[in-house]
């Protein structure tokens, strides 16, 4: 089990369904059930990664400059702690005491996600959209694939009613009044001129990953957050969590116009923009993303074509449809800064068919 301060879940629109288990303020990478673990202190290197593993870890960009964000923190470094840092980094990190605290029936969703325990330091939350688009959970699908991946549950939200999620019916909810068709602040969808770690003045002025500007074809429709803010652990570098990602839009919409997405969003003092991406380095959309669970044949889909079946996600309402496994995203932050993470999903051009 990986050492978490939290842990949650998401679920989109088109029927697609995010679940996600977050670990926040993790100071090194610890191996999660069939996972990755992996030492690169700059850019994403997803040809480290299995992908036949069930739960890959992927970082976004990240420096090991003094004072600055470090990524991908893992074993093989030269601090006490094993962190790969150069002379005069910043190697003093202790991983934060943490007890889960979501057994309750009636958990509330930052527990869930591993956040706000009694005695732990705790976080300012919020939520957007409907309520009917946030639950927990404690697994999905028959034949488990998707187990919490800290304490007894874990967060689903999408772009639908999360109440469909265990019947065979679909996934096909409109939210009603939570399409505000650009992204809310302080989300933002341009793509910043150059490398924000490279240049830090760059901070602030869009997207430092450069990856949502693409897949925005339409406006944001049935819209749903969760995000905190906190100020970093003077002894924390880095954090992680776990998302999946399912989407109902797979396969007749699948590279349209209706691509249903999910964004991790970070703003802090060394970086603004998207924290997650597939195995391959891509954005989490339904166009541009990996889908490891296929339960379709889409004529657009060159690698399903024939016989394409996702016994993971059977048993639900993405039964027919597609989705990814656990992917674990982690990002540099600077130790005493104060961070805002959003994980938002929403339905692209439409109301319909959810994620």
């Amino acid at each position: 089990m990986r050492r978490p301060f939290g842990s949650s879940s998401f679920v989109l629109r088109a029927s697609s369904v995010s679940l996600a288990a977050l670990t926040i303020f993790a100071c090194k990478g610890d191996d999660g059930p069939g996972g990755d673990e992996y030492v690169d202190s700059g850019i994403l290197d997803v040809d480290s990664l299995d992908t036949n593993d069930t739960n890959d870890t992927l970082t976004s960009t990240g420096t090991s400059t003094t004072g600055g964000v470090k990524l991908d923190m893992g074993g093989g470094g030269t601090a006490e702690t094993g962190l790969p840092c150069g002379e005069g980094d910043f190697c003093e990190c202790d991983i934060p005491p943490h007890t889960p605290c979501d057994a309750a029936a009636n958990t509330p969703l930052i527990r869930a996600m591993g956040l706000n325990c009694d005695g732990e330091q705790q976080v300012t939350v919020s939520t957007y959209g409907s309520g009917a688009a946030m639950g927990t959970r404690n697994h999905f699908g028959n034949v488990g694939a998707f187990p919490p991946q800290e304490g007894s549950l874990y967060v689903a939200m999408g772009s639908g009613s999360v109440a469909e999620l265990d019947g065979v019916g679909g996934c096909n909810s409109d939210l009603g009044a939570f399409d505000p068709g650009n992204l809310p602040a302080p989300l933002k969808s341009n793509k910043v001129n150059g490398d924000c770690i490279a240049n830090p003045g760059l901070v602030g002025m869009g997207d430092c990953s450069n990856t949502i500007a693409d897949q925005l074809a339409g406006t944001a429709n049935d819209y749903t957050e969760i995000r905190f803010t906190t100020t970093v652990p003077l002894t924390v570098n880095s954090f992680s969590y776990d998302l999946a990602f399912f989407s109902y839009e797979y396969p007749d919409y699948y590279q349209s116009v209706f691509n249903d997405m999910y964004i991790g969003w970070l703003e802090s003092e060394v970086w603004t923009g998207n924290i997650s991406f597939d195995q391959q380095g891509h954005p989490i959309s339904l166009n541009a993303g990996f889908l490891d669970y296929r339960d379709a044949n889409a004529p657009n889909d060159p690698q399903c074509q024939g016989n394409c079946s996702a016994p993971e996600i059977h048993g639900t309402c993405m039964q027919g449809h597609a989705g990814t496994k656990w992917l674990t995203s982690t990002a540099g932050v600077k130790p005493g800064e104060t961070i805002t993470v959003v994980f938002a999903v929403f339905d692209m051009s439409d109301s319909i068919l959810d994620s």
